[in-house]
């Protein structure tokens, strides 16, 4: 009688899912985190923060203070892309427009006239956008009650009422089973922080290639 086969592990099924999949010959040289790693730290370099800002966020010492380094590199990295988005190009030359530049960094990040709205409106997929609207609303949870500081983040989205929703656009997992999924995050913290800081890295990724590197292009 065949052996069933052994379900694969979570942390094995964290997906990039707009990530073509390599030809099964160059499989064993595609390091994913490590491509993901590298263009997020380009990004960084390139708008003036700190090479290493990713892994010093994952070391955070608290989950309310890594969320708020989270959220706040996301608005960051939401506000260059929706600068270039409204770039001016005029005769072959890209302008940009103080006014505008004001009116973007003026913007609350959710809302009916927000950052997410703008980015909604750009090339980024749905589900990118949808995770920077998640994290802020995380943000949100930890910043307005300090009674949650010290409070784990899988402990916090237990308690919420949107708990299924907040773990889907997290987690970066294709497919679960949530219950599972929770416990695996409560025996093992990192791993939840693991699954956030690899979409943070997906996000830049966009983020670089739809501003910084689209910009050297033209050059």
């Amino acid at each position: 009688m065949p052996k069933s086969k052994k379900p694969q592990p979570y942390k094995a099924s964290v997906v990039f899912r707009s990530q073509p999949i390599p030809p099964h010959d160059q499989v064993e040289d595609f390091d994913r985190f490590g491509i993901l790693l590298k263009e997020s730290q380009k990004f960084c370099r390139q708008v003036g923060l700190q090479k290493d800002l990713i892994l010093q966020i994952l070391k955070t010492d608290s989950d309310w203070a890594f969320v708020l380094k989270v959220d706040a590199l996301l608005e960051s990295a939401a506000k260059h892309i929706i600068h270039h988005g409204l770039q001016i190009q005029l005769l072959n030359r890209v302008h940009r427009s103080e006014s505008l530049d004001d009116f973007v960094d003026s913007l609350h990040m959710n809302g009916p006239t927000s950052l997410v709205k703008l980015l909604r409106a750009s090339a980024l997929p749905e589900e990118e956008v949808r995770f920077v609207e998640t994290t802020r609303s995380v943000r949100n949870a930890y910043a307005h009650d300090i009674r949650f500081a010290d409070l784990r983040l899988i402990e916090l989205i237990k308690t919420r009422n949107d708990k299924s929703k907040l773990i889907k656009d997290l987690s970066a997992i294709r497919t679960y089973v949530e219950s599972d999924l929770i416990a695996s995050y409560e025996k093992d913290p990192i791993f939840l922080r693991f699954c956030i800081i690899d979409s943070v890295m997906r996000f830049l990724f966009y983020a670089y290639h739809l501003t910084v590197k689209k910009r050297r292009r033209k050059r």
